[in-house]
């Protein structure tokens, strides 16, 4: 009988162990974002899983949005894709991730930086058309990956609101 009560307890507990482990490693973290400059304000928000690639990587995905001029930023959250699993830190990777996502724009430069203390892949481009810089950065935070895509006018100002918004991200794993 002893034996019996054992073997139900250190099954339970393994049982216990294992759902904690799924439940502590499952899903990305959503971002937040400490600084919205004046006049910005949340446009849009879909929670983690509601867009998901072929390969069944899930995001989600927040959006702040300049009420004088339209300038956004995209901050989707997500898996982190294959090509990026144990090459969260190279540059490279991160850069052509980022060339990856960037399909609504040409790139005229290439560059990384450093946000939430991680390296990120950017890439922007200017639309002479329309005066605006459209720009895709790339990184990885833990279990997050990070996909930011803003478009925003060609002015001093603009850019500084955008990357203040951009600089303040953070994710807290829980």
């Amino acid at each position: 009988m002893t034996r019996k009560i054992t073997v139900v307890l250190v099954a339970s507990l393994l049982c216990s162990i294992t759902m904690f482990s799924a439940c502590g490693s499952a899903g990305a973290v959503k971002p937040s974002v400490a600084v919205i400059p004046q006049n910005w304000y949340l446009s849009d928000e879909d929670e983690y899983g509601y867009f998901e690639e072929v390969d069944g990587t899930k995001w989600g995905m927040i959006e702040y949005t300049d009420a004088d001029d339209s300038d956004f930023v995209q901050i989707y959250y997500g898996d982190v894709p294959t090509e990026l699993k144990n090459r969260e830190s190279d540059i490279d990777a991160l850069t052509g991730r980022a060339v990856l996502e960037s399909t609504t724009f040409d790139s005229d430069e290439m560059f990384s930086m450093t946000i939430s203390g991680q390296p990120a892949g950017c890439i922007r481009g200017y639309d002479e058309t329309y005066a605006v810089y459209d720009m895709e950065i790339v990184y990885v935070y833990e279990s997050t990956c990070i996909d930011i895509y803003s478009e925003y006018d060609a002015t001093a100002e603009d850019e500084a609101q955008v990357m203040s918004l951009i600089n303040s991200i953070t994710i807290s794993q829980q």
